[in-house]
Protein backbone atom coordinates (compact mmCIF):
# COMPACT_ATOMS: atom_id res chain seq x y z
CA UNK A 1 0.00 0.00 0.00
CA UNK A 2 1.37 3.34 -1.05
CA UNK A 3 1.23 5.10 2.30
CA UNK A 4 3.26 2.38 3.96
CA UNK A 5 5.66 1.83 1.09
CA UNK A 6 7.15 5.26 1.58
CA UNK A 7 7.73 4.62 5.26
CA UNK A 8 9.43 1.32 4.56
CA UNK A 9 11.70 2.83 1.90
CA UNK A 10 12.95 5.29 4.50
CA UNK A 11 13.67 2.41 6.86
CA UNK A 12 15.41 0.38 4.21
CA UNK A 13 17.63 3.29 3.31
CA UNK A 14 18.73 3.50 6.94
CA UNK A 15 19.01 -0.29 6.99
CA UNK A 16 20.63 -1.42 10.24
CA UNK A 17 19.90 1.65 12.44
CA UNK A 18 16.22 1.59 11.48
CA UNK A 19 15.73 -2.14 11.71
CA UNK A 20 17.47 -2.41 15.05
CA UNK A 21 16.20 0.73 16.78
CA UNK A 22 12.65 1.35 15.59
CA UNK A 23 9.73 -0.77 16.78
CA UNK A 24 7.01 -0.81 14.13
CA UNK A 25 3.37 -1.14 15.14
CA UNK A 26 -0.16 -0.24 14.14
CA UNK A 27 -1.81 2.36 16.32
CA UNK A 28 -5.58 1.94 15.70
CA UNK A 29 -6.05 -1.58 17.03
CA UNK A 30 -8.56 -1.57 19.90
CA UNK A 31 -7.65 -3.38 23.11
CA UNK A 32 -10.61 -5.29 24.55
CA UNK A 33 -11.16 -6.79 27.96
CA UNK A 34 -11.50 -10.59 27.83
CA UNK A 35 -15.13 -11.41 27.07
CA UNK A 36 -16.30 -15.02 26.98
CA UNK A 37 -13.20 -16.29 25.21
CA UNK A 38 -9.72 -15.18 24.23
CA UNK A 39 -10.09 -16.17 20.56
CA UNK A 40 -13.27 -14.10 19.97
CA UNK A 41 -11.77 -11.23 21.97
CA UNK A 42 -8.47 -11.30 20.05
CA UNK A 43 -10.32 -11.51 16.73
CA UNK A 44 -12.51 -8.60 17.81
CA UNK A 45 -9.43 -6.37 18.10
CA UNK A 46 -8.59 -7.13 14.46
CA UNK A 47 -12.18 -6.70 13.36
CA UNK A 48 -12.40 -3.42 15.29
CA UNK A 49 -9.32 -2.17 13.47
CA UNK A 50 -10.92 -2.88 10.10
CA UNK A 51 -14.22 -1.39 11.25
CA UNK A 52 -12.29 1.85 11.80
CA UNK A 53 -10.46 1.52 8.47
CA UNK A 54 -13.00 1.12 5.72
CA UNK A 55 -15.40 -1.62 6.89
CA UNK A 56 -17.76 0.27 9.22
CA UNK A 57 -20.50 -2.36 9.47
CA UNK A 58 -18.33 -4.99 11.13
CA UNK A 59 -19.48 -3.71 14.52
CA UNK A 60 -22.66 -1.88 15.51
CA UNK A 61 -20.49 0.71 17.30
CA UNK A 62 -18.72 3.38 15.28
CA UNK A 63 -15.90 5.88 15.68
CA UNK A 64 -14.42 6.20 19.16
CA UNK A 65 -17.13 3.91 20.56
CA UNK A 66 -15.40 0.97 18.87
CA UNK A 67 -12.59 1.18 21.45
CA UNK A 68 -14.85 0.32 24.42
CA UNK A 69 -15.50 -3.35 25.15
CA UNK A 70 -19.01 -2.71 26.42
CA UNK A 71 -20.02 -1.28 23.04
CA UNK A 72 -18.92 -4.35 21.05
CA UNK A 73 -19.29 -7.17 23.56
CA UNK A 74 -22.52 -8.49 22.03
CA UNK A 75 -20.68 -8.91 18.74
CA UNK A 76 -17.82 -10.69 20.55
CA UNK A 77 -20.19 -13.15 22.25
CA UNK A 78 -23.92 -12.53 22.15
CA UNK A 79 -26.24 -12.88 25.17
CA UNK A 80 -27.91 -15.81 23.40
CA UNK A 81 -24.59 -17.56 22.84
CA UNK A 82 -23.61 -17.02 26.47
CA UNK A 83 -26.92 -18.39 27.76
CA UNK A 84 -26.70 -21.49 25.55
CA UNK A 85 -23.03 -22.45 25.83
CA UNK A 86 -21.53 -21.01 29.01
CA UNK A 87 -23.31 -23.44 31.39
CA UNK A 88 -21.75 -26.85 31.85
CA UNK A 89 -23.33 -28.88 30.35
CA UNK A 90 -24.60 -26.65 27.54
CA UNK A 91 -28.19 -25.46 27.88
CA UNK A 92 -29.52 -26.40 24.46
CA UNK A 93 -33.01 -25.19 25.38
CA UNK A 94 -31.72 -21.67 24.82
CA UNK A 95 -32.05 -20.30 21.25
CA UNK A 96 -29.21 -20.73 18.77
CA UNK A 97 -28.17 -17.48 17.10
CA UNK A 98 -25.48 -16.54 14.59
CA UNK A 99 -24.77 -12.92 15.45
CA UNK A 100 -21.41 -12.88 17.23
CA UNK A 101 -17.81 -13.94 16.67
CA UNK A 102 -18.16 -16.64 19.34
CA UNK A 103 -21.11 -18.16 17.44
CA UNK A 104 -19.05 -18.67 14.29
CA UNK A 105 -16.00 -19.90 16.24
CA UNK A 106 -18.17 -22.38 18.18
CA UNK A 107 -16.59 -21.03 21.36
CA UNK A 108 -17.56 -22.91 24.55
CA UNK A 109 -19.65 -25.40 22.55
CA UNK A 110 -19.55 -29.00 23.66
CA UNK A 111 -20.37 -30.63 26.98
CA UNK A 112 -17.54 -30.23 29.44
CA UNK A 113 -15.68 -27.59 27.45
CA UNK A 114 -14.89 -24.65 29.74
CA UNK A 115 -16.33 -21.22 29.09
CA UNK A 116 -14.27 -19.40 26.48
CA UNK A 117 -12.55 -22.43 24.95
CA UNK A 118 -12.18 -22.39 21.15
CA UNK A 119 -10.62 -24.97 18.86
CA UNK A 120 -7.75 -23.32 17.02
CA UNK A 121 -9.07 -24.83 13.78
CA UNK A 122 -12.23 -22.71 14.13
CA UNK A 123 -10.59 -19.30 14.59
CA UNK A 124 -9.88 -18.46 10.95
CA UNK A 125 -13.17 -19.80 9.61
CA UNK A 126 -15.04 -18.06 12.39
CA UNK A 127 -13.55 -14.70 11.39
CA UNK A 128 -14.47 -15.10 7.72
CA UNK A 129 -17.98 -16.32 8.51
CA UNK A 130 -18.59 -13.48 10.96
CA UNK A 131 -17.39 -10.91 8.41
CA UNK A 132 -19.69 -12.47 5.79
CA UNK A 133 -22.62 -12.16 8.20
CA UNK A 134 -21.89 -8.42 8.34
CA UNK A 135 -21.74 -8.10 4.55
CA UNK A 136 -17.98 -8.30 3.91
CA UNK A 137 -15.64 -10.83 2.33
CA UNK A 138 -12.53 -11.58 4.37
CA UNK A 139 -9.90 -14.28 4.02
CA UNK A 140 -8.27 -15.78 7.09
CA UNK A 141 -5.94 -18.73 7.42
CA UNK A 142 -3.47 -20.29 9.81
CA UNK A 143 0.27 -20.39 9.26
CA UNK A 144 1.54 -23.97 9.70
CA UNK A 145 4.66 -23.92 7.55
CA UNK A 146 7.30 -23.48 10.22
CA UNK A 147 8.39 -21.15 13.00
CA UNK A 148 10.55 -18.87 10.85
CA UNK A 149 7.65 -18.38 8.45
CA UNK A 150 5.54 -17.01 11.31
CA UNK A 151 8.06 -14.19 11.73
CA UNK A 152 8.02 -13.56 7.99
CA UNK A 153 4.23 -13.44 8.07
CA UNK A 154 4.31 -11.02 11.01
CA UNK A 155 6.66 -8.57 9.28
CA UNK A 156 4.80 -8.83 5.97
CA UNK A 157 1.40 -8.25 7.53
CA UNK A 158 2.38 -5.37 9.79
CA UNK A 159 4.29 -3.63 7.00
CA UNK A 160 1.12 -3.91 4.90
CA UNK A 161 -1.04 -2.42 7.67
CA UNK A 162 -2.75 -5.67 8.66
CA UNK A 163 -2.81 -6.85 12.31
CA UNK A 164 -3.02 -10.59 12.97
CA UNK A 165 -3.63 -13.12 15.73
CA UNK A 166 -1.05 -15.35 17.40
CA UNK A 167 -1.71 -18.60 19.21
CA UNK A 168 0.57 -18.38 22.25
CA UNK A 169 1.46 -20.12 25.48
CA UNK A 170 0.58 -17.60 28.18
CA UNK A 171 1.30 -19.97 31.09
CA UNK A 172 4.76 -21.27 30.19
CA UNK A 173 3.87 -24.95 29.98
CA UNK A 174 4.92 -25.34 26.37
CA UNK A 175 1.38 -25.68 25.04
CA UNK A 176 -0.71 -23.02 23.23
CA UNK A 177 -3.49 -21.85 25.53
CA UNK A 178 -4.24 -18.28 24.51
CA UNK A 179 -5.02 -16.13 21.47
CA UNK A 180 -3.68 -12.59 21.28
CA UNK A 181 -4.02 -9.74 18.78
CA UNK A 182 -0.62 -8.84 17.35
CA UNK A 183 0.08 -5.36 16.02
CA UNK A 184 3.82 -4.84 15.70
CA UNK A 185 7.37 -6.13 15.67
CA UNK A 186 10.86 -5.05 16.72
CA UNK A 187 14.37 -6.29 15.89
CA UNK A 188 16.66 -5.46 18.78
CA UNK A 189 19.77 -7.29 17.68
CA UNK A 190 20.96 -10.44 15.96
CA UNK A 191 18.29 -13.11 16.51
CA UNK A 192 16.61 -10.86 19.08
CA UNK A 193 13.10 -10.49 17.68
CA UNK A 194 10.04 -9.15 19.52
CA UNK A 195 6.34 -8.88 18.81
CA UNK A 196 3.78 -6.38 20.06
CA UNK A 197 0.48 -7.72 21.38
CA UNK A 198 -2.43 -7.13 23.70
CA UNK A 199 -2.97 -9.69 26.44
CA UNK A 200 -6.81 -9.21 26.23
CA UNK A 201 -6.95 -8.82 29.98
CA UNK A 202 -7.65 -5.08 30.13
CA UNK A 203 -9.11 -2.69 27.55
CA UNK A 204 -6.95 0.10 29.02
CA UNK A 205 -3.72 -1.82 28.49
CA UNK A 206 -0.87 -0.45 26.46
CA UNK A 207 1.09 -2.56 24.01
CA UNK A 208 3.02 -5.44 25.59
CA UNK A 209 6.27 -6.56 23.96
CA UNK A 210 7.18 -10.26 24.02
CA UNK A 211 10.28 -11.96 22.72
CA UNK A 212 9.51 -13.95 19.59
CA UNK A 213 10.35 -17.51 20.61
CA UNK A 214 9.11 -21.04 20.08
CA UNK A 215 6.75 -22.74 22.50
CA UNK A 216 8.66 -23.91 25.57
CA UNK A 217 8.05 -24.91 29.16
CA UNK A 218 10.98 -22.65 30.13
CA UNK A 219 9.19 -19.35 29.50
CA UNK A 220 5.76 -17.91 28.71
CA UNK A 221 4.39 -16.22 25.59
CA UNK A 222 6.10 -18.55 23.16
CA UNK A 223 4.43 -18.54 19.74
CA UNK A 224 2.71 -21.55 18.20
CA UNK A 225 0.95 -20.22 15.13
CA UNK A 226 -0.18 -17.15 13.26
CA UNK A 227 -3.69 -16.47 11.97
CA UNK A 228 -3.53 -14.10 9.02
CA UNK A 229 -6.57 -11.96 8.23
CA UNK A 230 -7.15 -10.13 4.94
CA UNK A 231 -10.11 -8.11 3.77
CA UNK A 232 -10.56 -9.13 0.14
CA UNK A 233 -10.91 -5.50 -0.91
CA UNK A 234 -8.42 -3.56 1.18
CA UNK A 235 -8.79 0.21 1.61
CA UNK A 236 -5.57 2.17 2.12
CA UNK A 237 -5.45 3.17 5.80
CA UNK A 238 -4.61 6.75 6.66
CA UNK A 239 -0.94 7.32 7.57
CA UNK A 240 -1.97 7.96 11.18
CA UNK A 241 -2.94 4.30 11.58
CA UNK A 242 0.69 3.25 11.22
CA UNK A 243 3.03 4.39 13.98
CA UNK A 244 6.79 4.31 14.01
CA UNK A 245 8.20 4.73 17.48
CA UNK A 246 11.91 5.54 17.30
CA UNK A 247 13.40 4.50 20.63
CA UNK A 248 16.89 3.47 19.81
CA UNK A 249 -0.77 -25.71 16.87
CA UNK A 250 -1.11 -26.90 16.56
CA UNK A 251 -3.81 -28.13 14.53
CA UNK A 252 -6.83 -29.03 16.65
CA UNK A 253 -5.36 -27.94 19.91
CA UNK A 254 -7.49 -25.24 21.45
CA UNK A 255 -7.21 -21.99 23.32
CA UNK A 256 -8.52 -22.73 26.75
CA UNK A 257 -8.42 -19.72 27.43
CA UNK A 258 -6.54 -17.54 29.85
CA UNK A 259 -8.98 -15.13 31.44
CA UNK A 260 -8.23 -11.60 32.47
CA UNK A 261 -5.95 -11.46 35.47
CA UNK A 262 -7.42 -9.68 38.46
Amino acid sequence: MANFAGIRIICISALVPCSLATPIYLSDVPAYDWYHGCAPTAAASIIGYWDLNGFPNLFDASGADVFLTINVQDQISSPEHNARYDPIPDDLTQPQTWNSIADFMNTSEGDGRPMGATLSSKVATGITEYAASRGYTFDAWSNYTGFSSIWTALVTEIDAGRPLVFGVDATGDGMPDHAAPVLGYDIRGDYDYWYAAYTTWDEAETISWFQFRRLSSSYSWGVGKAIIIHPVSVPVPEPSTFALLAIGIVGLMGYGCMRRRV
